[in-house]
């Protein structure tokens, strides 16, 4: 295991959670499954104990799209590992999460995808202003519990990661590299680094300003 980086004090960060201005810091390097090599960080508060990971990539490949049809409960099982740059969707439902710049990478399934896209409409819902919003919140949140019993209509989980970090494990997932162009315009919530140290694009080219990157935005 490579040796951990002293300790610093980040002092104009302050906590999302008790507000105490300076978060200590520390990064390590580790080489994740799936992930391939990165610098994982830490930020915590001294005061009130508040911690948050994350993953700093640094080296990536090809850009990449998974695609699989779900049409059976047995699908709910399927293996999703979705890195902090991955982009989901499910275009006949009208889903897409887009990574954010908190954006943290994860290894779940299917069905983990739905709960995390649930949690979302729950909030949806509660701030509807208007009952077309709440009924098509309602029909998601249905269809959602129909996929988990086999009874709904066939729809595709598509995985793209202008990075390659991404991936759907699955028998009858299929996969196609994303054209550099087509990669250039997915949105990216992480940093990745050259040999450098400097962050580049997903085609490779550094940066002109800061790296882009956004709020998740499911989109029921």
């Amino acid at each position: 295991m490579a040796e951990a980086v002293v300790r610093t004090i980040i002092a104009e960060a302050y906590c999302p959670a008790c507000s105490h201005r300076g978060l200590e810091y520390t990064a390590e390097e580790v080489d994740l499954p799936y992930l391939g090599k990165s610098l994982e960080t830490l930020l915590r508060c001294p005061t009130c104990g508040y911690r948050h990971n994350d993953y700093m990539l640094t080296e990536h490949r090809e850009p990449t799209r998974y695609m699989l049809r779900i049409e059976h409960a047995d699908d709910m099982m399927a293996r999703v590992v979705r890195s902090g740059s991955g982009t989901i969707r499910i275009p006949e439902l009208g889903i897409h999460i887009e990574p954010g710049v908190a954006s943290e990478a994860f290894v779940s399934n299917v069905e983990g995808v739905i709960v995390r896209v649930e949690r979302v409409l729950h909030q949806l819902a509660r701030d509807a202003e208007d009952d077309e919003a709440r009924r098509r919140i309602e029909e998601l949140q249905e269809t959602f519990g129909a996929m988990r019993e086999g009874r709904a209509e066939p729809v595709t989980l598509v995985l793209e990661d202008p990075f390659g970090n991404s991936a759907i494990l699955a028998d009858r997932a299929t996969h196609e590299r994303i054209p550099d162009e087509e990669a250039d315009q997915l949105r990216v919530g992480m940093v990745i680094l050259d040999r450098t140290g400097h962050p580049v694009g997903p085609s490779g080219q550094p940066y002109v300003g800061e790296p882009p990157g956004d709020d998740p935005s499911p989109a029921p």
